[in-house]
């Protein structure tokens, strides 16, 4: 039998390719443009954590079919309310998490006490008995498509191989990050794609792999995820997330798994993030211009149908309330429409 090793200085031989290159070249202007800019728009950046608070909370557990309303949905990451069910448990399980990597990352070391510490917190308002413990069954990596459908993707190693498996994998990542055996996004992408593949929990691997992915891209001074939620665009792309992981899991137990299907596909996320917070901060830069103005320019460029939610992250500058009340406004005018009820209901210019 051949043991799973982590080869972190090379990643089994992996060549960075042109279009990586590439968009870590961008990632990491956008990111320059955005530090020395920061302190200016204080106040927009304070609205983008909390629209990214609820957004990544709803759409990392969304992604694992666990959801409540929006209204509950807000009401439990802002602390309002008490979870009434288990989907509403661990919802208020991964919001405990995300707020303890935003307030104490740097104090997080990335070990096995750390992440079962982690995967504790994230079932502590369920009945679970196996929070923060490590898988004591096999299991395996399913994909399930909207249809219906159910995938075997990967058979993951087995329980007794877990906590070893774990504890190498940690080490050979903090000591490639020491000796900067690549960039820091391609290792905590290759981190987040094995700690995946080792599927340490019984439940909660992708819920920890997207917040262990926060966590090392905070270390690595990577702080977009705080403003802009990597896990709404994780799971507006799912297809092509499971996609990609499925091809970088071939020969994965042979140690000859090619790590760039996944890499790339990371790198566009990250990209696409620095991006949608680069758009978000220049309009707050332009003049001055009002709620309603903005609505109407914004389902302009969208071409599509947005809800309240994805208006109130596309318009930082103002406030939920504020956005509430001009969509009231442009609606009683008639110059946009409501389509489509509850959840769904999303709003769009009156022809």
């Amino acid at each position: 039998m051949i043991l799973k090793k982590f080869d972190y200085k090379t990643l089994n031989n992996l060549e960075i390719t042109a279009s990586m290159n590439d968009k870590l070249n961008q990632i990491y202007e956008l990111k320059g443009r955005l530090s020395a800019t920061s302190m200016t728009y204080k106040e927009a950046l304070d609205h983008l954590v909390n629209v990214a608070k609820v957004q990544s909370t709803d759409a990392s557990n969304r992604i694992e079919g666990i959801y409540t309303s929006n209204t509950r949905l807000k009401q439990l990451v802002h602390q309002k309310i008490s979870p009434r069910n288990r989907s509403e448990a661990e919802i208020a399980g991964y919001r405990d998490v995300l707020a303890l990597i935003h307030e104490q990352y740097a104090y997080i070391p990335i070990n096995n006490s750390s992440i079962l510490t982690l995967h504790k917190r994230l079932f502590s308002y369920t009945n679970s008995t196996w929070g923060g413990q490590f898988k004591d069954s096999d299991n395996q990596i399913i994909t399930e498509y909207a249809d219906g459908r159910q995938e075997v993707r990967f058979q993951p190693p087995a329980a007794y191989l877990t906590p070893k498996l774990v504890q190498e994998l940690c080490i050979n990542y903090n000591l490639a990050v020491d000796q900067q055996t690549f960039a820091p996004l391609i290792l905590l992408g290759a981190f987040i794609f094995d700690f995946v593949s080792i599927h340490p929990f019984r439940d909660g691997n992708g819920r920890m792999s997207r917040l262990l992915m926060l966590l090392t891209m905070y270390q690595a001074q990577l702080n977009v995820g705080k403003y802009i939620s990597l896990e709404n665009l994780i799971e507006k792309t799912k297809r092509s997330y499971y996609e990609v992981l499925k091809q970088s899991s071939l020969n994965w137990q042979n140690n000859q798994n090619d790590y760039a299907p996944f890499l790339d596909y990371f790198l566009d996320v990250i990209l696409q993030a620095y991006r949608n917070l680069n758009d978000r901060l220049n309009l707050v830069q332009d003049k001055p211009v009002s709620a309603t103005d903005l609505i109407l320019t914004t389902l302009t460029q969208e071409l599509k149908p947005l809800s309240r939610s994805e208006l109130t992250a596309l318009i930082p500058q103002y406030s939920d309330i504020t956005i509430k009340r001009a969509l009231s406004e442009l609606k009683k005018s008639q110059r946009i429409k409501l389509i489509g009820k509850g959840r769904s209901s999303k709003y769009i210019l009156k022809n």
